[in-house]
């Protein structure tokens, strides 16, 4: 259904406005830009939300591209916007929320831009709006070389982060530096997404500590990163783990205050929402691989360790040599059947 708003909209104004030979080229200019913004949506209550924009015919002065277009009896979005919410009216309420963005998952600038409703792909920080206040503020940091580098004091916990600058002038009143500081005091998560190429991984909720200043005049934040089981917001399957294993690792390196915090430990854990996704594997590869393993394990050789209860076959695990996750192929050339203890092995054992 998504396809197909987008498809409406193209159709109805993106598209003659784009071929019209009689439309000037900085107008087409501006009709790709915005053509672009639509063609990035996920949800049709997001193409919605940024056609209210233009609901109401512009006032002289702000009234170019509309003009323009309807000069030569085009359509534009002020025109569009009751069709479409006649057209779509069942799914007007379908719109990105802030659970939608889910702790180690990736996203485009695309996606932050639109939540944001700024749709500029270009900024750094973003304030996400709420009623009547601020819910949420989402930064895009480049941890890269740069006159101003962005890098983890510590690791995954601490953040240095720099403040946004105008022609090279910081300033903590500037509008969202201003919310990043006050942030803590209102209770405002601050979504930290580590930007890699044209990929934003959502690395955490974090929080403001404090910000310094060079002698060159520049300024950066510290972010806090904030315990996963102390945000509301669900993560992803990997990143659960990957925490977990870190704290595990803190905890084997403290001996003294392990103990000391086991005394005072609850019994029974809390519940936290971590949400999976998985391939559509092939069932016949994984039977094939099976039946040519005949219970062996194809790593170290033992026979299988015990027999399953479903069917009394031979208890092996499939495993891909390159994971699907990387680009292997679901293939029984790129499958082996291992015993549990072998398939550990080939996730967590030292690389040779």
């Amino acid at each position: 259904m998504i396809n197909e708003a987008i498809d409406f909209v193209l159709y109805e104004v993106h598209n003659p406005a784009l071929m019209h030979p009689d439309l000037d080229k900085s107008i087409k200019n501006k009709v790709q830009r915005s053509k672009n913004v639509i063609k990035q949506m996920k949800k049709i209550g997001d193409i919605y939300n940024y056609l209210r924009k233009f609901s109401e015919v512009p006032i002289a002065g702000e009234r170019l591209v509309y003009d323009e277009l309807k000069k030569i009896g085009l359509k534009t979005y002020e025109d569009l916007y009751t069709e479409f919410q006649h057209k779509f009216n069942n799914h007007l309420d379908e719109i990105t929320t802030l659970s939608d963005f889910i702790l180690g998952k990736q996203y485009s600038s695309w996606d932050i831009a639109i939540f944001s409703k700024t749709y500029d792909v270009q900024s750094g920080i973003y304030k996400i709006p709420g009623n009547p206040n601020i819910k949420a503020i989402f930064i895009k940091a480049t941890l890269e070389n740069g006159k101003y580098k962005n890098e983890w004091l510590v690791h995954n916990e601490l953040l240095k982060y720099y403040f946004y600058s105008l022609k090279g002038k910081f300033s903590p009143e500037y509008e969202v530096n201003k919310s990043i500081i006050s942030s803590k005091e209102k209770n405002i998560p601050i979504y930290v997404f580590i930007k890699e190429g044209t990929i934003c991984t959502l690395t955490g909720i974090f929080e403001y500590v404090t910000y310094k200043v060079e002698q060159d005049k520049s300024m950066w934040f510290t972010l806090r990163k904030v315990d996963i089981y102390n945000v509301d917001n669900p993560v992803n399957e990997i990143e659960y783990e990957s925490d977990f294993s870190h704290k595990v690792n803190k905890s084997l390196s403290d001996k003294a205050g392990r103990k000391q915090r086991l005394k005072n430990a609850p019994k029974t854990p809390e519940i936290i929402k971590v949400v999976t996704t998985n391939f559509k594997r092939n069932p016949d590869v994984v039977a094939e691989v099976l039946e040519r393993a005949n219970g062996v394990c194809e790593f170290c050789g033992n026979n299988a360790p015990f027999f399953r209860a479903s069917n009394g076959t031979p208890y092996l695990e499939v495993h891909h040599v390159i994971p699907l996750a990387l680009g292997g192929e679901d293939t029984i050339e790129n499958a082996v059947a291992l015993c549990p203890n072998c398939h550990r092995e080939a996730h967590f054992g030292i690389k040779n």
